[in-house]
């Protein structure tokens, strides 16, 4: 070993433990005074703070990389996990701001699972006055002022108390996410800047997290270890208890069996509530669990909690790589921590942590691996990163990326309370995510390069993107939907912002105060106040979108609302949408389509999830692609404004695209829609279904299904190798037009569930209803038009090959009834309007 790796290893060794840049408080404290704050301070469970009347706090600023997985903050904080008292007068205020000379100059007083009482306090400067996520405050006559954030109350498991207090001339006053309330006594919210007060919750998403489970071991005694170091190759196998540090050193190797439970008993010598126990691997790492016999590293205590041991630490390991791969990891501090080292994290779950992993100057792959219920998931500094196929849901923070060279692909990261993923500086790929219903989707800060496509970023309760100190970024190809606040905010950044969907977002599409480059060839649309806002002085390019139908200056803010603002140039603008591929091959959370949607892939809908399309959308598919809705689909077109489910290219049969599945999709429904070009339109799995005013053409077949109730109504099905096929089928036809097919209506087998009446069944090449080799039993089809001639002449049934059922058709209607759709308007039509100054689409 060098010179450098040794100094290294016994510094780190020296401050395990040790939080850098940070105050614990172990035991009771009282302030008085003047009081600086220069460091993050933490008020741990068991411990109180006393103010008295008439202190002043000054916090000193701060934006650090730091790295303590118990503060959540990059500013500096004051967080309370026992009981902080502040007990002002009238005359003698305690007061909390900043020592800088900005606005949101520090984190606030955080309240994790603590208590806050304050009396005649201010709390002010601060990005939040009081955060609460869980825990209890009490405030009254007390003042939050100047401050980003007021008040922010998070969740079922904190309680507020405002009695004769102001939150006032902050940005935003009062927020109150995912069912968090607050009572109020003779309390003032108003004058804020922005809003007074803001509430949302997140949809409770079924995701499929990971959990492995201890298999009963008996009475395997455990074998137990002290602070002991690892020489050689070690194997661990069954149970294995470490009341210790243990130390694997250079040119040594653990090796741990499929299986093998290793427990760590809490060892807590300096009181701060931190585990100390755990493993420093200097040498190889080898814990490779299979889907049977996973591995779990766990406290060994019966209540198990967070920080209970410290962490798997990997040191200056980069030789060969290490591998966790099958393991479970829980109750830690940290659960791993890389420094120098090469390490690879496979179909591993990292729950019930203080941070799940944590490393810098290393090599990291993490791929389908599931992290839950941790304070934090992940936070890498200085490394090289591969991050794909995982699942982040229900953490406090999610990932904090700084100065990482990182391909970020395929993951799911969904209700998180804080944000989804935070990058700063670095090289970032990040393409086919989904970030859906944390606070802050994603954020993007003092980043000179990136490439961010084909993600949707959807539902998070604030903002979905939001770029800060950000140049040459590419954003382009995702989808920015239903964020509670703004889609997208951009300050004092660079970007090329084209071809995204941005709609149904609840104030801003685009909210901009600082921006240098192009926003074009998007379809931004359906945004609750603006589609794009302009709240700088600097003109946006914003020319080539299309803002959806209606007035397009409407729905812009920008120097014609307020002349201090930037001018928006938005002209020319396209008359018609870009066609947006859909870019994840799995749909988790609720989804609205809008305008052209391209579909390169089968794509699967959820069980629980309601994919909702919009009037004139067209859904466009490549040759094989198509829809398996596992929750529910609603394509409820107008008359005068049709949706379109249709061939990506020319619709030759050659480029035919697959079927739309509906699989125990109960409540779907199509309205005013054409089908064209596919191998079959609708397929359909015992789901209640109502198909109204629709046409079916130049498909191989229009629909097929299987069970039911089933409503087919009013539609025309024509130009088919087959219209309708019913397989055990339980289903209403009625009012509608079926001609020019092969064969009009095929019953392959069990055919009594059908009631066939007053279509127009006339006019199909072979038959008008032919039924199956398979079909004994009659079918209904009374009172329906067959076109001149006799209707038995167009029917196959027993009458044509005994033994199958019998097609009862009288009476029959002597003339046709007025049936099918009333055309409906698709956008592929040329007849659509433009406002002055729109262009067509290239």
């Amino acid at each position: 070993m060098n010179k450098f790796a040794a100094i290294f290893i016994f510094l780190f060794l020296l401050f395990l433990n040790s939080p850098a840049h940070s105050m614990v408080l172990t035991s009771n404290a009282t302030w008085s005074g003047e009081v600086a704050v220069d460091q993050d301070t933490l008020v741990p469970e068991g411990v109180t703070l006393t103010i008295l009347p008439g202190t002043i706090i000054r916090i000193m600023p701060s934006e650090s990389t730091k790295t303590e997985p118990e503060f959540l903050s990059p500013q500096t904080e004051i967080t309370v996990r026992g009981t902080l008292v502040a007990d002002g007068t009238e005359s003698s205020p305690v007061t909390f701001h900043t020592a800088g000379e900005k606005r949101s100059d520090w984190a606030g007083i955080i309240v994790d699972g603590g208590k806050v009482s304050m009396r005649f306090s201010v709390v002010r400067d601060a990005e939040t006055g009081i955060d609460l996520i869980k825990g209890s405050v009490s405030l009254r006559e007390t003042l939050l002022v100047n401050n980003r954030y007021g008040l922010i109350v998070q969740g079922r498991d904190a309680a507020a108390l405002l009695e004769a207090s102001k939150v006032q001339e902050n940005d935003y006053g009062v927020f109150l996410l995912n069912g968090a309330k607050i009572e109020s006594r003779d309390s003032i919210i108003k004058g804020n800047r922005k809003r007074d007060s803001y509430s949302a919750d997140a949809k409770e998403y079924l995701l499929p997290l990971k959990e492995y489970k201890v298999k009963d071991s008996g009475k395997e005694k455990a074998r137990v270890y002290g602070d002991d170091v690892l020489l050689g190759s070690v194997v661990w196998q069954g149970r294995i208890e470490v009341n210790g540090i243990i130390r694997v050193p250079e040119n040594s190797r653990l090796i741990i069996m499929p299986g093998t439970v290793v427990e760590f008993r809490k060892k807590d010598a300096n009181n701060d509530g931190i585990g100390e126990n755990g493993l420093l691997i200097q040498g190889n790492f080898i814990a490779k669990g299979t889907r049977e016999q996973p591995i779990f590293f766990r406290s060994a205590g019966k209540q198990r909690g967070m920080t209970d041991w410290d962490s798997i630490n990997i040191l200056n390991s980069d030789r060969t790589q290490n591998l966790i791969e099958h393991c479970q990891i829980e109750n830690a501090y940290r659960g791993l921590h890389f420094h120098f080292s090469n390490v690879a994290v496979t179909e591993s779950v990292l729950r019930n942590n203080e941070r799940g992993i944590q490393f810098q100057e290393s090599i990291v792959e993490i791929r389908g691996t599931h992290f839950y219920g941790n304070k934090s998931v992940l936070w890498a500094r200085d490394s090289e990163i591969i991050f794909s196929d995982n699942a982040i849901s229900h953490n406090y923070s999610g990932i904090n990326l700084f100065r990482n060279t990182l391909a970020f692909k395929d993951n799911l990261i969904i209700n998180n309370d804080r944000e989804g993923l935070r990058i700063r500086e670095g090289i970032p790929i990040v393409e086919r995510n989904l970030l859906d219903g944390n606070r802050y989707g994603l954020m993007i800060v003092d980043t000179v390069y990136g490439n961010f496509s084909n993600n949707v970023i959807s539902h998070n309760l604030e903002s979905g993107v939001a770029l800060r100190g950000a140049d040459n970024i590419d954003f382009s190809g995702n989808v920015v939907q239903g964020n509670g606040l703004n889609g997208i905010v951009i300050q004092e950044s660079s970007a090329s912002i084209r071809g995204n969907l941005i709609s149904d977002n609840g104030e801003r599409g685009i909210g901009v105060l600082s921006f240098h480059g192009t926003i074009t060839e998007n379809n931004i649309l359906k945004n609750g106040l603006y589609n794009l806002g302009i709240d700088g002085t600097t003109d946006v390019a914003a020319q080539k979108n299309w803002w959806g139908d209606g007035d397009v200056k409407s729905a812009i803010y920008d120097k014609e609302n307020d002349p201090a603002k930037g001018k928006a140039e938005y002209v020319p603008f396209l008359k018609r949408p870009v066609i947006v591929t859909w870019p994840l091959k799995d749909i988790y959370t609720d989804t609205i389509w809008h305008g052209d949607i391209g579909i390169d892939k089968t794509i699967n809908v959820m069980p629980g999830i309601h994919l909702a399309i919009m009037p004139y959308t067209r859904v466009m598919f490549s040759q094989g692609a198509g829809l398996h809705i596992k929750g529910k689909i609603t394509a409820k077109g107008e008359k005068d404004a049709g949706i379109t489910f249709t061939s990506l290219k020319n619709g030759e049969a050659s480029d035919a695209w697959d079927e739309i599945l509906l699989d125990h999709a109960d409540g779907s429904v199509f309205t005013n829609c054409i089908f064209e070009n596919s191998t079959w339109a609708l397929h359909v799995h015992f789901t209640s279904l109502v198909v109204e005013g629709c046409t079916f053409m130049k498909n191989y077949g229009g629909m097929r299904f299987r069970s039911g109730p089933i409503e087919i109504t009013h539609s025309s099905f024509r130009e088919n190798e087959i219209g309708l096929r019913s397989n055990a089928g339980n289903a209403l036809i009625a009012g509608n037009s079926i001609t020019a097919n092969r064969i009009g209506i095929f019953v392959r087998e069990k055919g009594s569930g059908l009631s066939i009446k007053k279509n127009n069944l006339f006019a199909n090449d072979e038959y008008n209803i032919r039924l199956g080799d398979f079909n004994d039993e009659d079918v209904d089809a009374r009172d329906n038009w067959w076109g001149e001639g006799l209707p038995a002449d167009t029917i196959f049934d027993a009458r044509q090959e005994p033994g199958i059922g019998t097609v009862n058709y009288k009476p029959y209607a002597r003339q046709p009834f007025i049936t099918g759709p009333i055309q409906a308007m698709s956008r592929s039509k040329e007849n659509i309007q433009i406002e002055k100054g729109g262009t067509e689409n290239k």
